[in-house]
């Protein structure tokens, strides 16, 4: 009866050996998960205080402005988009 109980924990975790090294090889044969993944790239990270903190994050050819706050959603600005200068400046020519 202990042999039968080894036995088939023996094959369990052979399984899961088994699921892991398969999961495993299709992870790295696909490689635009690792072309998106280098294409990130953290410029600066500042803490603002115990509990946020503001991110710089280039992410191809853009800019980000990132705050994250411990109890609160990320805040997230793109930096230098041209969409957001000329919206800028749309807004400043408006007549009052």
């Amino acid at each position: 009866m202990t042999y039968e109980k080894i036995a088939m924990v023996i094959l369990f975790l052979g399984a899961l050996m088994a699921v892991q090294i398969y999961l495993y090889v299709r992870y790295r044969s696909n490689p635009k998960t690792n072309k998106t993944i280098s294409s990130l790239k953290v410029v600066s990270r500042i803490n603002l205080s115990k509990t946020s903190q503001l991110n710089i994050v280039n992410a191809g050819e853009e800019s980000f402005l990132i705050v994250c706050c411990k109890n609160s959603s990320a805040a997230i600005v793109p930096l230098s988009s041209n969409r957001v200068a000329n919206d800028i400046e749309a807004h400043s020519d408006d007549p009052v």
